[in-house]
This record gives C-alpha cells, structure tokens and sequence, in this order.
C-alpha cells in the first residue's frame, strides 16, 4: 500500500474533531473543561472515559487505553494505522493523495478484517448496481422495493441491492475483479459445496440469490454483512437470509440502521427499537430518523450497549401481535438491566410499524407513537393484570413476573414507584408487594457480575434527605448525584486502576523530570514573556541538564530537536507518536481525572488556571529539577568524604564541593520558599 505523506498526516489530524469521532462511539458529557463517558473498550457503569479536546487525546482510567484520534479509531475499530487516517481522511474531506496505484491484490495485502472489509464494501456496490442497472434487479427488486413504498432516496441512503438468480454471479464477478475467493468465503458471500462425509467437492456457489439485499453497516459505515429477502413464494426456502457469524460480522452486536440513525439519536435523545428491516427503511422515510432494528434476532447485551452509547431513552414499537409481544419481554428486561428508560408503543392487531406507517402517513404515525407511548413496567403490568384478572393462581403468578422485571432495574427510586405502582394496579397494600419483592431477592440466582440489586425497605421509606447547602446543591446540578466531585471520585476510584496508580511512588528526580517534560509537551508554544515561548525558556534554562529517565529523555531530545529546526512542540502531532510508551504518557500529561467545582465560578471566586501562572510553573519546575540534581550530587560528595581510600587532597576536595552545593541547595530552597525557619 503507497505510503500517506506526512503533510497529509498532519492536516487530518488538525481537521478531526476528536470530539465527533469518539462522540459516534460513546455518549459524551461535558463535565469542567473535559468530556466523559463509559469506556468503550471495557464494560464498565460508572464513566472513567475522559476526552481532552483541546488537546486531541482521550484516556481511560479504568482500563488504561490512551492516545489520540488515530489511535481511537484504531482500538475501536481494530484497524490499521493507514486504514484509520483512511477513515478519517473520508469522514473530513482531506484528498489522500497516492504516491502510486493500488491493485486489488495489494489492497488484500492487509490483514484478514481489512480484507473482508474490503470485499464486503465491493459486494455492496455490485449488488446496488444490479438493483438498478439490470433488467431482473429492475423489475424484481426495484419493483418490490417500490410497491412496498420505498423511493430512490432511501434506497441510496441505505444501500439496498438485488442479488441476481443465478447460482455464481457474485463468484464470477469478484474472480474477474480481482478478489480472492477465500475472503468470499470468510464473509459468508459464497459458500464451499461439501459431499456427505464433509469433504470438499471443489465447487462454490453464492450465498444470496434472487433476493433483495439490505447492508448491514457498523457504527462507523462499513459493511460487515447482509441481510436478504427471497421474493419467492416457495414455503421451503427462508424468506429472511442472513450473512453468517465472520470477523467482522457479530450480529449480537450489529443495530440495523444506527449507522444512519446515529445523530438523529443523540439530538432527540431516544432511540426507537423495531424488529424488521422494513420498519427501518419506512419510518426512516416517514421523518422518524432515530430508528433501528434487531434485525429479527433476540436483543442481547451488545445491542443494549450499542443504544447506550447514545442514549437512555429507548421506545420500543411492538407488532399489534399478542404472541410477539409475549416473546420480547425477555428482551425489554435486559433493556431496564443495562439501565434504559424503557417505553412501549403497541400497534392495533395485524399491523407493524412498516404496515401501519403506510396506511395512516407519516404524520398520523407520528402523533400515533406520541400518544400511545408508556412506561413499560406500566405497560406490562397492566397486561399480565388484564389476563389473569379472574384466576387467582395466574394473579399471584402475573405478580411474581412483573416483580422479575422490576428488579432488573438499577436506580432503587424507580424501583420504588414501580413497586407503588404494581400494589394500585393489582389492588393490593403497597407493603405486601414490597414483602413478595423481598422473597423474591432472597431465592433469585445472583446476576450478572454477582450481584443483585438491595431488598426494598418496609413502607414507610427513611427519613427525608437532609437540606443541601449552596455548594452541595451547585455540584449536584453538575454531577447529576448528591456529594458532586466526591462521588464523582468515587465512581472513578471503584474502577480498576490505572497501571500507574498502581505502582511505587515515582522517584523524586522522575517527579521534577517528568515536571518539566509536562510543561514543554503541554504549553510549549505560549508565551512566558514578550516573544520567548515556554519552549525556548524550558529548553535554554535546562540545556546543560540533561533528563535521566530513558523515556524523558527520548521526548525531550525529540522536542529539543524540533525546537532547533523552528518547531514548537505540537500536542495534537505527538499524540499520535509511533512509540506506545510516549503517546500513554502524553495522555497522562493532558488528562486529569477531576475538573474544578463550578462553585467556584458561581461564588464569583478567581480560581487561577495553570497557564495563568505558566511563568511560575517553569520557574519552580526548573529550581525543583536543579535542587534534585544538586542534592544528589551532595549525597555522591558525602559517600567520597567516607570513603577511606581517598587521600587527603580528594577528601578537601569533596569537602568543598559539598559545601558549595549545600550553599547552593539552601539559596534554591529560599527560592522556592521551602526554608523553615528555625524554632526561637
């Protein structure tokens, strides 16, 4: 693959909004100057995930994950490092210039994942091309897609295709491309014929045939897989055919349609689930943008975490179906376990969202799924009420069932209600449900993680809460939880450790390197005095001492190197440096796990910022650093004044050395202001 000049580099890296692109991953909230959100890359309920964009890095404290943009893209993606500025060169408009054309083999010269990734993409454009440039695609899939509504916008906007009815069209079409057949295989598109023993006969055939074809797109656009409806009327064949489990395809963690649903989720803050990928395309058109589907399968943990990273909010839109509604309640109790406000919409019998969208228009829909939405303990209640009205065994039963789902949820004040309203539904005191509740906490396998959420307290609850004072009440506005930046920090402490946290306190002349280091990489090109940046300062006032520490010292001699060639150090450019070590260490330079109280502002109290003070912050970096070096070079001079091998001359010798460098430790405490003064 030709190589990406390091102009282009660099110019993706300042146009990318790290903000964005973690953003279509994670739900990020502004917390101080820093953005936060659960780890993607670990499962974790209290966020530890912090991005830094004024400095284009993100880091984990939970599980240690830190860098830039590119490397973002490269963990959640588990792509390469050309194909990750690839992605974000498309996403931002920045021409990748080639230094030379790539063939079909050098583009399958990656790893596997690239590959298969890049032959799915080519199968998508070959069968959109057929849906619209071949008679059968014409007038078999193109006219389906008509008849059931579906205009040539949603069709482009997602991709659909046609699969011709021939039994290797794909496989003749991809050979003659250049695509090796092995990746075809991987990713379901053709499937190897085998005998009765197992053995390969040597023949291959497509897996889709005569049917219309609708991508499955990840988060970030790739095509991973495919799902395809026969158009057949023949009851041996599955009018539902999907791509296999590959690399690159899971659908227990797919969403059909959040590629295009992402924004839209964010900005109404709720995520209407369907079933089917026709509900999907027909609300998408319809103006109801924030759809997705489960594509047919149960819902599972993956797709509950999918939808979190953009919202809490979930509607779910239910066939008027009494035996499909049954089916999903296990589904909607793992929704309320991952911590989702859960609603419901039930259709009248026979209709789905597809069907009753084209019936009544866009608009009627819409007020339709307003009016009609509720709360699902509520909605479920009600429905095991109702058909165990007059049998007292399926009553008590009915109970038990609805108390199962309300112990999945997580916050204990929602709990409560629904137990409130469970009694009034049912017609029972509040404290006998509360009763049934606790047994049945106490003969419930524990959950996932080992844990199961607290028994309810009888009726009536403790004690009100206790009045907040105006700084308790100002963190609570920001923290959403009462205690503010404590409980913040305790919601960051119970996560596991950051390998650094973990470790021996570092070495006092590790603390004062790293100290300078800090300074140079963070506010190397801002001003300490007229025309002379904290680059120039650092690095002339430092010139004759060197770091020690390997890693310190590799930086700042990288940065020294820059600064002489008339380069200021660059945050954003670092952070993406080819050594691992650095660029963990630059994120532990730009991040800081807590964020100064807003009380603070409120209170109308000047709180001076780091940078305020930068030429303070050099100063006492710069004299810590040197009284380092000056006291370990006194503990070398008191190691020669006992060693009684030295004659006379080198003793007198090291005697006035160690007294020179004890004046000089003595001056530079004063100017530190670290001399205590000696008692009366």
């Amino acid at each position: 693959m030709a190589r990406i000049p390091k102009e282009t580099v660099d110019q993706i890296i300042h146009t990318a909004d790290i903000l964005e692109v973690v953003g279509d991953y994670v739900q990020l909230k502004r917390q101080g100057q820093n953005y936060w959100a659960c780890c993607p890359f670990h499962n974790e309920k209290s966020p530890s995930f912090s991005v830094n964009p004024s400095k284009g890095l993100y880091k984990c404290f939970g599980c240690g994950k830190a860098g830039g943009i590119i490397q973002f893209v490269m963990d959640v993606e588990g792509s390469s490092y050309p194909e990750a500025l690839r992605a974000l060169a498309k996403k931002y408009g920045v021409a990748v210039p080639e230094e030379e054309e790539r063939t079909p083999e050098e583009q399958l010269a990656q790893n596997e994942r690239d590959s298969q990734y890049i032959v799915s993409n080519w199968a998508k454009d070959h069968y959109h091309r057929l849906l619209q440039n071949t008679e059968e695609g014409m007038s078999i899939g193109y006219g389906y897609l008509k008849e059931r509504g579906l205009n040539l916008t949603t069709i482009q906007t997602f991709e659909l295709g046609y699969s011709l009815d021939q039994w290797d069209d794909l496989l003749k079409s991809a050979t003659t491309a250049g695509y090796e057949q092995k990746y075809l295989e991987k990713t379901g598109l053709v499937i190897r014929r085998e005998d009765d023993q197992g053995h390969d006969t040597g023949r291959r055939y497509d897996r889709f045939r005569g049917r219309v074809m609708f991508p499955i797109h990840n988060v970030s656009g790739r095509v991973v897989g495919f799902g395809a409806r026969t158009l057949k009327r023949d009851d041996k064949m599955a009018k539902y055919l999907n791509s296999p489990e590959s690399e690159i395809y899971h659908k227990s963690d797919v969403l059909y349609g959040l590629y295009q649903a992402r924004q839209p989720i964010r900005n109404q803050e709720l995520c209407y689930l369907v079933e089917g990928y026709l509900d999907v395309l027909s609300l998408h058109q319809g103006g109801i943008r924030n759809v997705v589907a489960s594509s047919g399968t149960s819902l599972t943990e993956g797709q509950i975490r999918l939808i979190k990273r953009y919202t809490d909010n979930v509607t779910v839109l239910y066939d008027g179906d009494a035996a499909g509604i049954k089916a999903s309640l296990r589904g909607i109790d793992l929704l309320l376990e991952g911590g989702l406000n859960v609603r419901v919409v039930l259709f009248p019998d026979g209709e789905d969202p597809d069907s009753y969208i084209r019936k009544v228009g866009d608009q009627r829909f819409a007020d339709y799924i307003e009016q009609q939405s509720q709360d699902f303990i509520a909605f479920k209640t009600t429905l095991v009420a109702r058909e165990a009205s007059h049998d007292p065994v399926k009553k008590a039963e009915a109970i038990r069932e609805v108390l199962q789902s309300i112990a999945k949820v997580p916050d204990g004040l929602k709990r409560q209600v629904f137990l409130q309203q469970t009694a009034s539904v049912f017609g029972f005191e509040e404290q006998v449900i509360i009763t049934e509740y606790n047994k049945l906490l106490k003969t419930r396998p524990e959950g996932r993680g080992g844990s199961q959420p607290p028994a309810v307290p009888p009726a009536p609850t403790a004690a009100p809460r206790r009045a907040l004072t105006a700084e308790e009440e100002a963190e609570e506005a920001m923290y959403g939880v009462s205690g503010g930046s404590e409980a913040m920090a305790g919601s960051l402490s119970s996560s596991a450790a950051d390998a650094s946290d973990l470790g021996q306190p570092l070495d006092v002349l590790m603390q004062c390197e790293q100290a300078v280091l800090r300074l140079l990489v963070l506010y190397g090109p801002h001003e300490v005095q007229p025309e002379v940046t904290v680059a120039h300062y650092l690095l002339s006032q430092l010139d004759g001492t060197p770091l020690r520490t390997p890693l310190y010292a590799q930086l700042w001699s990288e940065c020294r190197e820059q600064f002489l060639q008339g380069q200021l150090p660059d945050l954003r450019l670092l952070a993406h440096h080819p050594d691992a070590a650095i660029r963990s260490l630059l994120a532990d330079f730009a991040t800081e796990r807590y964020d100064l109280s807003p009380n603070w502002r409120i209170k109308d109290i000047y709180v001076p910022t780091e940078l305020n003070l930068i030429q303070l912050a050099c100063d006492n970096a710069i004299l810590r650093l040197n009284k380092c070096h000056v006291q370990r070079e006194r503990q070398q001079c008191l190691a020669q004044l006992n060693d009684t091998r030295l004659d006379d001359n080198d003793q007198l010798n090291a005697l006035l050395r160690y007294n020179e460098l004890t004046k000089l430790d003595n001056q530079l405490a004063q100017m530190l202001g670290t001399v205590v003064a000696r008692g009366a």
